[in-house]
């Protein structure tokens, strides 16, 4: 294994290199966008995954700025690893009628 897999990183590093706070990354780690492990009360991050999301957002990033209406009902947000859902939108399908009927 090179070292690069080996390396763990704690939320700071991760945040320093990303240019965001350290609260950025640990909600990136709650909704499943950018994978961790938890040892004792913080979490490590491998630096692998790191490179991962970067190049998912590198990937997507070109069409966020030139082609978004910034009208539109949507959230910009770095891409989740894997095959995770997104929470399904109010703003989509038939949701938004149901809940205008409730009120």
């Amino acid at each position: 294994m090179s070292r690069s897999r080996l390396q763990l990183l704690t939320v700071p590093e991760v945040a320093g290199r990303f240019q965001v706070t350290a609260q950025t990354i640990r909600n990136w780690i709650d909704h499943g966008v950018l994978p961790a492990v938890r040892i004792g009360r913080a979490y490590r991050i491998r630096s692998e995954d790191v490179d991962a999301l970067l190049e998912r957002a590198s990937a997507d990033s070109s069409s966020l700025a030139t082609r978004r209406d910034i009208w539109a009902p949507k959230t910009s947000s770095l891409p989740r690893a894997g095959n995770a859902q997104a929470p399904a939108s109010v703003w989509e399908g038939g949701d938004a009628v149901a809940l205008n009927k409730r009120a």
